[in-house]
């Protein structure tokens, strides 16, 4: 039994259907509403090479613009062919009838026939619509004013800078030829070019071929004397009435023609044309395409209005140069040549470097392949010779070591008895001299038997000192271990000072120092710190010695600059140190004493160093030195 859809489901269906199609149908609607519409109305033939160019360039400028799609239709009314009168009244109801229904806002008229034909008929084919015009001559544009909708932008040749420009390829030139078509167009270009040659009247023959055919055209050019040139108009008709195409006959012309043609018209280029100074079309397109995109942007074609003519420049054939023997350098600098022959290195420049890149790399990575194997070479016999040496030289080392052993044990001794014997000296001469004073008194009958008892618990107390001391020397060169503990600087200070009174007495100088209670105990080896002061107070003693007679004072200070450390100056008035010494006063057998060893301040520096701290040396302004060190301050 056959299946039978239900009615319903076919009503359904077909609403569906109808639903479809006219969604479709908005959307093209839609779609057409939104996309702007614009009349390209072509005076001439629309094939032509040079509106070719300029419509290109001018519907590339409004779509890059354009933030809407654009609708682009072409007319032509080709009146330099077939005439304009006899026509126009059926163009005009042709198009009236085909743009009926079809909204267009922008009319582009390409030549001056094509503007007057858009301004007399735009409201009855085009109404509303703006006008821009292009390839219209600014003389062209005097006979009548454009609409108050009508903007555009004009074309100005440079006849007058062309044929400048063919003179300064030609100096010798004596005769100028100009040629032209009959047509409506030909003339007008034709007028333009005797206005602007009547300045060269005086100094050239000037020869107008335009009432000729195009064969008659040859043969005259066949007949040219060879100082002469040829400026090239157009030539849409000629003398019989035939429509030409003015590119196709300057090719038959440059064929013809024995002396150089030049021409005003970019696309003259490369079909017989040598030079001219022409208007860009590319530039003279994107003009005007701008001027559309303003209007379809909203701006009124009143206010944009006529603009200046595109400048023109020189341009120019290489071949055409290279045929006739023209100097380049008679060239303007800036000017665009064009054919001219790309060669190898112009159009694989990069390709080149890359191979000579190549190959100079593979040159150098073989020279030093050679190079390393030389080298390789030469190692090897190196290597060969440094292995007989080596042998003796294992067996000059063995004995040089038990000699460097030896030398080593022997300053070693020498450092610690050099050590001892600077350390030891001060208690002795600390004996030899209370020794005296005891003797003195004893001699003297004074009956001071308490300071004669003073003197010798001191002699004892120095010569357990010595001892010490001698333990203690002994303990720090063979191991520089100090045995640290909590002291009071100012009580080591304390302590220091009366070993030193026969030494002050000698000199007549007094040891300045008052102890300040702030000062925080230090983490030292007390014996050690002794002997640092012990050595620059000595110092100080000779140097007061050495220079200033009569009553001195040596001060010791104490301050505590942060509180991890306490600063010891001791300041004396004596010589100083020389400029050019100060930076060795701490290196060893450094020293300006006769029977000095040069060994005092070094362990100074020694010990203070273990410490933690650091000892240097200040100028004293008022003369003399002063010696500061640090020391690091006791934490529990």
């Amino acid at each position: 039994m056959p299946f039978t859809m239900p009615a319903f489901l076919l009503r359904g269906l077909a609403f569906v259907c109808l639903g479809i199609s006219l969604a479709q149908a908005v959307q093209v609607s839609a779609t057409e509403a939104a996309a702007h519409r614009i009349v390209m109305l072509n005076a001439s033939d629309p094939q032509l090479p040079a509106f070719i160019a300029v419509d290109s360039a001018l519907q590339a400028a409004v779509r890059e613009q354009s933030p809407v799609p654009v609708d682009f239709y072409d007319e032509t009314l080709d009146v330099y062919r077939f005439g304009e009168a006899r026509l126009e009244e059926k163009l005009r109801d042709l198009l009236t009838e085909k743009y009926k229904a079809v909204p267009v806002e922008v009319v582009v008229a390409y030549g001056k026939a094509a503007l007057e034909f858009a301004e007399r008929h735009r409201n009855r084919i085009w109404p509303g619509a703006a006008i821009v015009f292009n390839s219209v001559s600014s003389d062209d544009l005097a006979d009548g004013v454009p609409g108050n909708r009508t903007a555009g932008v004009p074309v100005e040749p440079a006849f007058g800078q062309t044929i400048e420009l063919a003179l300064r390829l030609r100096p010798r030139t004596s005769r100028i030829v100009v040629v032209a078509g009959t047509a409506e167009a030909d003339r007008r270009l034709l007028s333009q070019a005797r206005a602007a040659l009547v300045p060269y009247k005086n100094n050239f023959e000037i020869q107008y071929d335009v009432d000729l055919t195009l064969a008659d055209l040859e043969a005259s050019l066949r007949a040219l004397p060879p100082d002469a040139i040829v400026l090239y108009l157009t030539m849409f008709r000629d003398a019989s009435g035939s429509p030409q195409v003015p590119a196709e006959v300057l090719q038959r012309l440059a064929i013809a023609s024995p002396v150089p043609i030049f021409g005003i018209f970019e696309t003259y280029l490369g079909q017989g044309s040598t030079a001219g100074v022409i208007s860009s079309y590319d530039a003279q397109g994107r003009r005007a395409g701008e001027m559309v995109a303003r209007i379809l942007g909203g701006e009124d074609p009143a206010a944009i209005g006529v603009d200046a003519p595109v400048s023109a420049g020189c341009m120019a054939d290489w071949r055409q140069l290279d045929y006739w023997g023209l100097q380049e350098n008679r060239l303007p600098g800036d000017c665009d040549i064009r054919y001219r022959p790309v060669t190898a290195w112009e159009q694989y420049h990069w390709q080149i470097l890359a191979v000579l890149a190549v190959v100079l790399v593979q040159s150098l990575l073989i020279l030093l392949l050679v190079t390393s194997r030389r080298r390789l070479s030469r190692a090897r016999s190196e290597l060969q010779a440094e292995n007989t040496l080596r042998a003796d030289s294992e067996r000059d080392v063995a004995r040089l070591q038990n000699r460097l052993t030896r030398f080593g044990r022997q300053r070693s001794q020498g450092a610690m008895a050099a050590t001892i014997v600077h350390e030891i000296s001060q208690p002795l001469i600390a004996i030899q001299n209370y020794t005296l004073a005891a003797r003195r008194r004893f001699e003297s009958d004074s009956g001071e038997r308490s300071k004669i008892i003073e003197l010798l618990d001191k002699i004892a107390g120095q010569a357990e000192r010595a001892g010490v001391i001698t333990q203690r020397v002994r303990t720090l060169v063979s191991s520089n271990e100090a045995q640290m503990s909590q002291v009071s600087v100012a009580t080591l200070i304390a302590e220091v000072i009366p070993m030193l009174e026969s030494e002050c007495a000698a000199v007549n100088c007094t040891i300045h120092y008052r102890p300040i209670s702030y000062i925080r105990p230090v983490l030292a080896d007390p014996l050690q710190i002794q002997l640092v002061l012990v050595n620059l107070l000595n110092n100080a003693l000779y140097s007061i010695a050495r220079s200033k007679p009569g009553a001195s004072v040596i001060s010791v200070c104490m301050e505590m600059p942060s509180d991890e450390l306490v600063q010891v100056s001791v300041i004396d008035e004596g010589a100083g140190v020389a400029p050019d010494r100060v930076d060795q006063v701490f290196e060893p057998l450094y020293s300006d004493k006769k029977a000095g060893m040069g060994m005092g301040l070094s362990i100074c520096r020694d010990i203070v160093e273990l410490h933690g701290g650091r000892i240097w040396y200040e100028e004293n302004l008022a003369g003399g030195a002063i010696f500061r060190f640090t020391l690091r301050t006791f934490e529990q």
